[in-house]
């Protein structure tokens, strides 16, 4: 007897939409083909995927990474937002624009971005709840989670000291 719950098979995944800066992250930590088994789908804004050249955007939709275009009937909201918060690209306030849209999180590194999200009321996390999330599924051990971390901060990312520090100690165990 099949033990799986037939009903379940076919269900979508729940959509995490991510930014330029957590792409790069996962880039640079190394994880793109470990970041896809994880129980969602990864998706970015096409201008995004346009937008990185290093690494190549097009690398992350050969890793299995979705994307999602919006039409130019939400541009209107893209300058609202763009009005109302100078700091994040506008290229991200579309990631933002579509985490809101498909009431699903944004994953982001930049803190202005942070900000304008909790302000529109969409639930956003960053690298480290990302990397948990690796170590809790047992894609990563926690070995790799720690030379993660490492990678991506050697590249200059820039993450919550206390948090990272917490994150090792965590890890370490």
């Amino acid at each position: 007897m099949n033990s799986e719950n037939p009903c379940r098979l076919n269900l979508p995944k729940k959509k995490l939409i991510l930014d330029t800066t957590i792409c790069i992250d996962l880039f640079h930590a190394q994880i793109l083909g470990k970041a896809i088994r994880l129980p969602y789908e990864l998706v970015l804004p096409d201008v995004i995927v346009h937008e990185l050249i290093n690494p190549p955007g097009e690398l992350f939709i050969q890793s299995g990474f979705s994307t999602l275009q919006l039409g130019e009937d939400i541009i209107d909201q893209i300058i609202l937002l763009r009005e109302h918060y100078s700091k994040p690209s506008t290229n991200d306030l579309f990631a933002l624009l579509l985490a809101k849209i498909n009431t699903c999180p944004l994953i982001t590194g930049d803190d202005a971005l942070r900000k304008a999200a909790n302000e529109e009321g969409v639930t956003v996390y960053g690298l480290l709840w990302f990397l948990d999330r690796l170590v809790e599924q047992k894609i990563l051990t926690t070995k790799e989670a720690v030379d993660a971390l490492k990678k991506v901060l050697a590249q200059g990312s820039w993450l919550p000291k206390k948090e990272c520090e917490a994150h090792f100690k965590k890890w370490s165990c």
